[in-house]
């Protein structure tokens, strides 16, 4: 969308669109994306497991939040209600230095 030159670029804590996500079909086409990105220089902002699924973010040149992310098949999902508060490293990668595991809230 264009908003001129001189309209703020992303803010954080606000209304809007966070970030785009591409979702890659295999574990093997994430690792393909996040060792590109590295060979490319791309500051990572954060490879986070989420239990059913691995997320790498990082910014493009404008500040846009952007995500590369593979989810395992939903057959292999944990019970419904336990979704987020799954077993965490099933996602072993080239990413393992650069992990963020995060910690589960409680389920009320």
């Amino acid at each position: 969308m264009q908003v001129g030159d001189d309209a703020p670029g992303p803010l954080k804590q606000q209304v809007g669109l966070n970030h785009m996500a591409w979702m890659m079909e295999s574990l093997d086409d994430l690792k393909e994306v996040y060792l590109r990105l590295k060979a490319k220089g791309v500051p990572i902002g954060a490879v986070v497991d989420h239990g059913v699924s691995l997320g790498i973010y990082f910014r493009d040149p404008d500040g846009n939040g952007l995500e590369v992310s593979y989810e395992l098949p939903r057959a292999e999902w944990p019970r419904e209600e336990q979704v987020f508060a799954a077993e965490r490293g099933r996602f072993s990668g080239p990413w393992d230095a650069e992990m963020v595991r995060p910690q589960l809230q409680p389920v009320a």
